[in-house]
């Protein structure tokens, strides 16, 4: 039990971490584009873990390679909806959406699990689509584009949550994360490459946002994460992530002046009381 409560402060610290990515990786858009944002932070994180973590990610398994490129292809389609998204709609609006993650996350465990998720997910789930029309929609009723690459990667992200519960089980946990970070740092730089001069910004700005989101934010809290999800259940780490939109809120408020209507009050709200209320129950 003990042990446990371990790792549950370990996945606080983490969320707080996550919290702050969206802040971040708005700042840094204001300097670079998306291809490079993720591709600088994905090969700094792997560096970093490589260097201090090296003693725990060796020996290699040919299995553990596989499942590094299966978790690192759905990590990059996570990153390039979150961070498109990001640049669409505001980092609050952007913490909310994606921590939805966690009312998908039973789904996905009745697809791939076949544990079937208790009836009143399904009074939640309108709830919780009352919660995005109030936080999302504006005066003419339309979503914005950004808003809705969001809610994409929150059902990317809980899909890959719980593919990483099942790898994890019989494997190094820290081998697939550090690897991950390579494999989503080389999809990017294969992606942009066509597409996109490469360029190294010269803002202060960017490179301070970058080194806390590369090495805080992606290192350390995914890494935390990877190792949690040995100990703890998906739905337990669901719960605590849902924990994310405040912490994200805090940090949009105080460093980008990010305020809320009534309304998208109301419906960020509404999201939130249904993440954790879904977290709970199971």
């Amino acid at each position: 039990m003990q042990e446990n409560h371990k790792y549950n402060i370990y996945m606080f610290i983490a969320t707080v971490f996550f919290g702050m990515t969206y802040v971040l990786t708005k700042i840094c858009l204001n300097y670079s584009t998306e291809f490079h944002i993720i591709s600088f932070r994905f090969l700094i994180a792997f560096v970093i873990s490589l260097i201090f973590l090296q003693r725990k990610i060796f020996p290699i398994k040919i299995r553990e390679i596989l499942y590094s490129l299966i978790l690192s292809l759905l990590l990059f389609f996570v990153f390039i909806t979150m961070t498109i998204g990001v640049k669409y709609t505001s980092a609050t609006n952007a913490s909310f959406l994606i921590s939805l993650s966690v009312i998908f996350i039973p789904f996905f465990s009745w697809i791939f699990n076949k544990e079937k998720p208790k009836k009143s997910i399904f009074v939640v789930l309108i709830i919780t689509v009352v919660g995005i029309m109030l936080l999302t929609l504006d005066k003419n009723l339309e979503f914005h584009i950004g808003d809705i690459l969001c809610l994409i990667c929150s059902l990317l992200f809980s899909f890959h949550i719980i593919i990483t519960e099942k790898f994890v089980k019989n494997n190094n946990p820290i081998t697939l994360g550090v690897l991950q970070f390579g494999g989503v740092a080389l999809l990017s730089f294969l992606v942009q490459y066509p597409i996109e001069k490469f360029t190294l910004p010269k803002n202060e700005n960017f490179w301070i946002s970058l080194l806390i989101l590369s090495v805080f934010c992606t290192a350390l809290a995914y890494i935390i994460q990877m190792v949690s999800q040995k100990k703890l259940s998906s739905t337990l780490i669901g719960f605590i992530l849902s924990l994310e939109p405040i912490f994200s809120g805090i940090f949009g408020y105080f460093i980008l002046n990010e305020y809320l209507s009534f309304q998208q009050y109301v419906g960020a709200f509404l999201l939130l009381v249904s993440v954790i209320y879904v977290s709970v129950k199971n």
